[in-house]
């Protein structure tokens, strides 16, 4: 007999390693997602962590690399019963989700894709090939719950 987490529907998640945006309070809670965004930004109805975003006058939109501050979607669970991020994504009929200002030097992990996630100049994915680090920190290439996922870092 399956358990019934999986009849649940899944989301992307994101771990983060360092967001430095969350210690100063670098964070948009508020806003709605513009209606031009809300086909690129939501899975059906909901908004999953690990979108890479900007904010403009009609709301949150999908960011292309031109704005001058960039925001990652990280909305924390309250879930303490079990690790259940991978079961978690705003929904924004009932509430907002939460921006977090990317700084120079933020990491994180996703288990979104590549072409999902990076933009030429501003942030890349690391891997223990690229030899940034000695460290043997970039080989982990699994979320604490074992999926699959990628290294990122904001350049600026």
């Amino acid at each position: 007999m399956k358990p019934i987490y999986d009849y649940l529907p899944t989301y992307h998640q994101v771990e983060a390693n360092n967001l430095k945006g969350l210690q100063p309070g670098f964070v948009v809670a508020q806003m709605e997602i513009a209606e031009s965004a809300k086909a690129d930004l939501l899975t059906d109805g909901m908004f999953e962590n690990g979108h890479i975003c900007a904010i403009t006058s009609d709301g949150i939109v999908k960011a292309t690399g031109d704005e001058k501050a960039l925001f990652i979607h990280y909305t924390e669970p309250l879930n303490t019963l079990f690790n259940g991020a991978k079961f978690f994504a705003v929904d924004v009929s009932a509430e907002c989700g939460r921006l977090v200002q990317l700084i120079p030097g933020d990491e994180w992990m996703s288990d979104m894709d590549p072409e999902d996630v990076c933009i030429e100049g501003r942030i890349v994915e690391l891997t223990s090939s690229d030899g940034q680090s000695s460290d043997d920190w970039y080989k982990v290439v699994t979320l604490p719950d074992g999926t699959p996922a990628h290294h990122y870092m904001f350049l600026g």
